[in-house]
């Protein structure tokens, strides 16, 4: 018994005195004792209240990653306008691909160079996963209209769901960057692949000179 009882005193807590139910003494201390059952840190849950709100906008990032690769498969030849939109379910998901491929610029990288080698000169090769068409936008367009016309008509990026909406913004940034950093690939492709013609037609004009000059001479 504890010595305040030996010694007449009526002992009470209340609250959370101790930090854990391990180092209460309950009877042992206390006549009464009455304590919280606030878990013992609360901090841990707050931290995993932040992890539930920033996942979210994980998965918003992920499922913008999600649209860009279909697309690009699908500029490239590597899946159908049909199966493209068939990989995709929820009526929200197919909201935010049907404006997605509405905000997407059309043929963005303009051929500049042949593709296929001539005499000794390589090709340069056109970027495909970016070759977006108006005819197959039109085709993506026509094909989720026929499937299910109630979600796309008078449709607005405000009917988006705040998900959704973050995941737009994100893929059409992506995706213009994306662009971007691919047009200069090419566009330096080119320019090295001109140089390469300039010398050697520089250096097959000066042999023919040679030629002739020598010829002359004889």
């Amino acid at each position: 018994m504890c010595i305040r009882d030996r010694h007449g005193y009526w002992t009470a807590s209340t609250g959370k005195v101790f930090h854990s139910t391990r180092h209460e003494l309950g009877d042992v201390a206390w006549n009464e004792h009455v304590r919280f059952d606030n878990d013992e840190l609360p901090v841990d849950d707050l931290d995993e209240l932040g992890k539930d709100e920033k996942k979210p906008l994980q998965e918003s990032s992920e499922f913008a990653l999600k649209m860009i690769n279909s697309v690009k498969e699908m500029n490239s030849g590597q899946l159908s306008h049909y199966e493209m939109v068939n990989s995709f379910s929820l009526a929200d998901e197919l909201k935010c691909l049907f404006m997605f491929i509405q905000a997407l610029p059309h043929r963005p990288i303009v051929p500049m160079y042949p593709e296929a080698p001539f005499l000794f000169f390589k090709g340069v090769l056109l970027p495909r996963s970016f070759d977006l068409t108006e005819e197959m936008a039109n085709d993506v367009e026509t094909f989720m209209k026929g499937k299910n016309s109630e979600y796309f008509n008078e449709l607005h990026l405000h009917d988006l769901e705040p998900y959704y909406l973050d995941a737009y913004e994100s893929a059409v940034r992506i995706y213009n960057d994306m662009v971007e950093k691919t047009r200069s690939t090419y566009i330096a492709n080119v320019k090295q692949a001109k140089s390469q013609v300039m010398e050697i037609s520089a250096a097959l004009i000066c042999g023919l000179v040679v030629i002739l000059a020598l010829f002359g001479l004889s």
